[in-house]
């Protein structure tokens, strides 16, 4: 059962790593609420399929109000603030770029236990933040420098990639905490399908306003499916996978596996995005990831 947890886990980290590969694609020259938007559909139907397969909507009329409450600000966080500011990342600084620093949100999810869930500090927790910010920093600062040789990277762009990354980490920790707990009482399928259909229903009034104030062109069918499919190993297959990890193996070691996710992605960046890195910024992406897992470890141990 363990080995079937481990492989779940790291499907899960590859997964959500592909997915920003079919994003960066389809999400070119797109609204990031357009492209958030669209991608959620396909996956929003399978999920509905699943619920009524497996008979799960008696079950929406136990849930309690504190359980609506948590799974929608899990939604708004997690689909309407945090992905939107993660396409906004990948837009502009790229996968192998951008992944990294949207997957220090570790650091925030530990900053919310100590503040308000009374989450005991391990001295390990130190050195991991300060690897974790030191990787950012670096990244930042090759990010500038490819600027002044390389004009698809702006220093607009690189600040408002940057400022968007970071602002997706803040989100999805706030978004994690709220899943959480829900989750202790609450169906993983069910409450997938609730949250999607809060985010639909939250972005579609505003991209249906965006459209009116300023007109985007038609999305064409390869950006469709390009959205879609990087949709279905997001939301379906990521989710599904990690919540079977978690099932099958212990909080801590399914995290850590998980976080290997910034390393497929500069890897699909690289390999399949064409896009460019140095040392120094290969570095820059492994301290990031090492800085997670000892910051996974310190928080398995206290």
């Amino acid at each position: 059962m363990i080995v079937i947890g481990v492989i779940a886990a790291l499907i899960a980290a590859f997964s959500w790593a592909v997915s920003a590969g079919f994003y960066k694609t389809g999400a070119k020259d797109v609204s990031p609420l357009t492209a958030n938007l669209v991608r959620i559909l396909l996956p929003l139907l399978i999920l509905i399929i699943m619920v009524v397969v497996l008979n799960l909507f008696p079950q929406i009329f136990l849930m309690t109000p504190l359980e609506w409450f948590l799974i929608f600000g899990s939604s708004l966080f997690a689909f309407v603030i945090g992905d939107a500011l993660y396409f906004v990342t990948i837009q502009n600084i790229g996968v192998s770029r951008g992944v990294p620093i949207t997957a220090t949100y570790p650091l925030f999810v530990l900053l919310w236990q100590i503040l308000f869930l009374a989450q005991p500090i391990h001295l390990l927790m130190i050195p991991a933040a300060l690897i974790t910010v030191g990787g950012v920093a670096l990244l930042s600062r090759q990010l500038n420098i490819s600027s002044q040789s390389n004009e698809i990277f702006t220093r607009r762009r690189i600040w408002i990639g940057m400022c968007a990354a970071l602002g997706t980490a803040f989100s999805w920790s706030i978004s994690i905490i709220l899943l959480s707990t829900v989750l202790q009482t609450s169906n993983l399928v069910l409450v997938a399908v609730i949250r999607l259909i809060i985010a639909l229903a939250i972005l579609s009034p505003l991209v249906v306003g965006e459209q009116l104030s300023k007109p985007e062109t038609t999305l064409s069918r390869r950006k469709l499916l390009f959205l879609s499919v990087g949709g279905l190993f997001a939301l379906i297959l990521g989710y599904l996978t990690f919540a079977l990890a978690l099932q099958l193996m212990d909080t801590t070691s399914v995290a850590l596996l998980s976080s290997l996710t910034p390393l497929f992605a500069a890897f699909i960046g690289w390999r399949s995005l064409q896009e460019r890195f140095d040392l120094k910024t290969l570095i820059a992406i492994i301290a990031c990831v090492i800085g997670i897992i000892l910051i996974t470890i310190a928080v398995g141990i206290v």
